[in-house]
């Protein structure tokens, strides 16, 4: 499954100061992390072993105290900036969107079904949010923040160092044997929807035509099917969204236990240092949380892609300006006024117009256009 789709990420670059500063503060909750990490286990530390009383203690939980109001601060404008980039993202690729429709006008529009372009128009788009607010940037900082993790991990504890190292490949090794089922139900539940948008659509619009032959109730069993069928495929999404969800936490939980188990050992016999002990336990939880949000948006991120291949098809489709207006356009002539300001008719003299498929529009029609 291809999620970094380069079209995408040519979109992106209109947000891409947008897009930076929320890596640089997810990144920067990261170093929030571990600097209240470290002064929690010092403090742990000092309490327990080193015989800091409560007033004494009072000056280190305020800087905690401080330190909790600063990471939130950070998250929630690393939310502001996200989502900043998603509504441009949006905005941009709706605007291109209408444009190419109406570039092409009715002939393309024939050739469609009205309900799957609206379907793609507002569902398309708004799948393409949690692409770029939530599955992009955390694609970055599921690299970016386990690596700082490791940097501060290594110099006071390379056993554990180590064991998170060996251990992180596995979260994305089963995100992607679960994304490539992933992949498939999402691609048809999407396809699933189209239909159901287009069909409803015609419906309501042969409505007249069904109520004149006497066929109107005959659709309510085909759009109760249809409807049944999306709700299949949707709940086969989620399954397999939860079922990737509930392997990545037992991996993480696991991979924790396995850190939290030797430390526990080497604390035991007196290896380790209790506050390096705290320190290192407390990251490590953190440390697969990149991972497993990543993992948990990554279904966003198929949601979104699948979506922007029916978009980009519309948008990537060339205007046969020189086909559909001028080449296929015979007759004696078509008169228009020399000054538009003057009251002056259009007259079409003997016009034919050919479709560049060989379809007749018009054959030798002669008319006027009074002012």
């Amino acid at each position: 499954m291809k999620l970094i789709d380069t079209r995408l990420i040519h979109q992106a670059k209109s947000s891409q100061l947008s897009l930076g500063l929320t890596i640089f503060l997810g990144f920067l909750d990261c170093l929030f992390t571990v600097i209240q990490a470290w002064f929690f286990s010092q403090l742990s530390e000092g309490v327990f072993l080193g015989g800091i009383d409560l007033q004494g203690s009072i000056p280190r939980l305020s800087l905690l105290l401080l330190l909790f109001m600063g990471r939130a601060g950070v998250k929630w404008a690393s939310e502001i900036s996200a989502k900043h980039v998603a509504l441009d993202v949006k905005t941009s690729l709706r605007e291109k969107l209408y444009a190419h429709i109406q570039k092409f006008g009715p002939l393309y529009v024939r050739g469609e079904r009205t309900g799957e372009l609206i379907n793609t128009a507002t569902e398309g788009i708004e799948a393409l949010d949690a692409y770029f607010s939530e599955y992009l940037p955390q694609l970055v900082l599921a690299a970016l923040v386990p690596v700082t993790f490791l940097f501060f991990i290594f110099p006071l504890d390379r056993l554990s160092g180590l064991v998170l190292l060996l251990t992180a490949p596995l979260i994305p090794i089963f995100m992607v044997l679960i994304g490539e089922r992933a992949d498939g139900i999402t691609k048809r539940q999407w396809r699933t929807l189209s239909r159901m948008s287009a069909h409803f659509l015609d419906v309501l619009q042969g409505l007249p035509t069904l109520k004149l032959f006497g066929r109107s109730r005959a659709q309510i069993n085909v759009i109760r099917q249809v409807s049944e069928q999306f709700r299949a495929r949707t709940m086969g999404v989620l399954r397999v969204a939860f079922l990737s969800a509930l392997v990545l936490e037992m991996v993480a939980t696991l991979c924790t236990a396995i850190v939290a188990v030797e430390i526990g050992l080497r604390l035991l016999y007196g290896r380790l240092d209790f506050g390096q002990a705290l320190f290192v336990l407390m990251l490590a939880p953190e440390f697969y949380l990149p991972l497993r949000l990543l993992g948990a948006r990554f279904h966003a991120g198929v949601t979104g892609v699948t979506a922007a291949g029916r978009i980009f098809e519309i948008i990537g489709i060339r205007a046969l300006d020189s086909e559909l207006m001028g080449d296929q356009v015979a007759g004696k002539e078509v008169l228009f006024p020399d000054d538009p300001t003057t009251d002056q008719p259009i007259i079409f003299d003997s016009v034919s117009y050919t479709y560049p498929d060989g379809r007749i529009a018009l054959k030798n029609i002669t008319f006027t256009i009074e002012p």
